[in-house]
C-alpha cells in the first residue's frame, strides 16, 4: 500500500448508492476538496463498507489506514468508555504520527493514553448541542411532562455528550429525561404506547425519522420533535412542520478545517500543541431551512 500524508477514517458508510451517513459524506467531501486544491499533499479516505454504522468495522478501517503510514491521521474517537474504546486506543498507541480528532472529541481516556499525539479537535460542541435542544424546548411554551432522547448509536461518545447537555438543562426545570434505544423495536414500541405528553429529541437522522413515525401513530402524545443533523427527510419534516427544528454541525466545514489543520501541521505554519475548532451547533428551523438545504 502506498504511503499517504493525511488519512481520514470514517465510522459510517458514505457510499451514496446505499444507506449512508449524509454527515460523513459531507465531511469526506470537505476533506477531499481541500486537498484537491493542495495536490502536493497526498490524502486518502478510509470508510466502512459492509455496514451503515459499525464500530468493529470502523476499528478495522483505522488499522487499515495506519498501514498506509500517514503522517497525520484524522478520525472520530467514537467509542464510549469500554471494550471497544480500549481496542481502538491500543491500535492508536502504536501509531507513530499525529492524530486530529474530528466530529467526535477525545475523552479523558484518549487524552491520557495518546497524549501529545492528539493535536486538535474539529467538530460540533456536543454538550452545547444538547443544551441548545433542551433550551429551545423550555423556551417554546409547549407543554410536555418528559423528554425522550432517541438513541440509535449507544456506543457513540459524542451522543453521550449531547445527552449530558440535554440533562443539564432539563434538571434545572426538574423535568425527567428518558433514553429510548430505538434499536430495540419491541421495548421502544412499549415505551411509545405508555408515554403521555412528551417531547422527542433525536441525536441524528435515524432518530428523527423514528420520531416522525411515532408522531404519526400517536399525535396526541408528541408535543414537539427536535432533530440533530440535516438530511433530505429531516428538511422535508421541518417544512411540513412535523419537526420544529434541528441542530446542525456543518460537516463539510469540519472536513475542510480538519484538512487545513493537517496541512498547517505538515508545513509548520501551525505549531500549537492542541487546536480546537467548533463547527456548530446551529439551529435550523422553518425560518432558515432554505439557507442550509
Amino acid at each position: 500500500m502506498n504511503e499517504t500524508d493525511v488519512a481520514l477514517t470514517v465510522h459510517s458508510r458514505i457510499d451514496p448508492t446505499m444507506k449512508h451517513s449524509s454527515v460523513w459524506k459531507k465531511i469526506a467531501e470537505g476533506f477531499s476538496d481541500f486537498f484537491k486544491r493542495h495536490p502536493s499533499t497526498s490524502s486518502n479516505v478510509f470508510s466502512i463498507i459492509e455496514n451503515y454504522n459499525n464500530i468493529e468495522e470502523y476499528i478495522e478501517k483505522v488499522a487499515e489506514a495506519i498501514k498506509a503510514k500517514p503522517k497525520i491521521l484524522v478520525l472520530p474517537l467514537t467509542p464510549r468508555q469500554g471494550k471497544l474504546e480500549r481496542k481502538l486506543l491500543r491500535i492508536l498507541k502504536k501509531y507513530q504520527g499525529i492524530i486530529i480528532a474530528i466530529n467526535v472529541p477525545p475523552d479523558e481516556n484518549a487524552m491520557c493514553e495518546l497524549g501529545e499525539k492528539i493535536r486538535g479537535y474539529i467538530g460540533m460542541h456536543e454538550i452545547g448541542a444538547g443544551k441548545k435542544a433542551a433550551q429551545w424546548l423550555f423556551s417554546s411554551g409547549l407543554y410536555f411532562d418528559c423528554i425522550y432522547v432517541l438513541v440509535d448509536k449507544p456506543e457513540h461518545y459524542g451522543y453521550s455528550l449531547r445527552i449530558k447537555g440535554i440533562k443539564e438543562i432539563a434538571d434545572r426545570y426538574k423535568t425527567p429525561v428518558c433514553l429510548m434505544d430505538i434499536n430495540d423495536a419491541k421495548k421502544s414500541a412499549i415505551i411509545c404506547q405508555l408515554m403521555e405528553c412528551s417531547a422527542l429529541i433525536s441525536l441524528g437522522p435515524v432518530g428523527t425519522a423514528f420520531a416522525t413515525e411515532v408522531q404519526k401513530k400517536y399525535p396526541e402524545k408528541v408535543s414537539a420533535i427536535i432533530g440533530m443533523d440535516l438530511d433530505q427527510k429531516t428538511a422535508e419534516a421541518i417544512k411540513s412542520r412535523k419537526v420544529v427544528c434541528t441542530l446542525i454541525q456543518h460537516p463539510y466545514e469540519q472536513g475542510a478545517k480538519a484538512a487545513e489543520l493537517a496541512q498547517g501541521l505538515l508545513d509548520g505554519t501551525i505549531t500549537s500543541a492542541f487546536t480546537e475548532t467548533y463547527c456548530g451547533p446551529t439551529i435550523v428551523d422553518l425560518d432558515n431551512i432554505s439557507i442550509f438545504e
